[in-house]
């Protein structure tokens, strides 16, 4: 494989990753913001191919100690769970002001 090739790949494969990733009910929650402010990634996207999910089976089927031991270490959490339900008050707060929530 050439060169141009390998990088049409690679491009390919994210391209197709960021796609899956949108199929979780909750990714939404997670804004660039958010993630800039409370980890140590631009996008809920980086983070979720740095832990190794990029799908919706490869989320369920995670280790969730292993998932919560990279939450607390790359994050300003102490768990996914203590991660998701900040995110998720945020997403409802913003929205709630611009009256998208009912």
């Amino acid at each position: 494989m050439q060169t141009g090739e390998i990088i049409l790949d690679k491009i390919s494969k994210e391209c197709t990753i960021r796609e899956n990733l949108k199929s979780i009910p909750f990714i939404h929650y997670f804004s660039n913001d958010f993630m800039e402010h409370n980890t140590m990634y631009f996008c809920i996207e980086n983070f979720m191919e740095y832990v190794g999910i990029t799908d919706i089976t490869t989320l369920q089927e995670i280790d969730q100690g292993h998932f919560d031991m990279i939450v607390k270490e790359t994050t300003n959490f102490d768990n996914w769970n203590e991660m998701l339900n900040c995110a998720g008050n945020e997403y409802y707060q913003i929205n709630m002001q611009k009256g998208f929530v009912n």
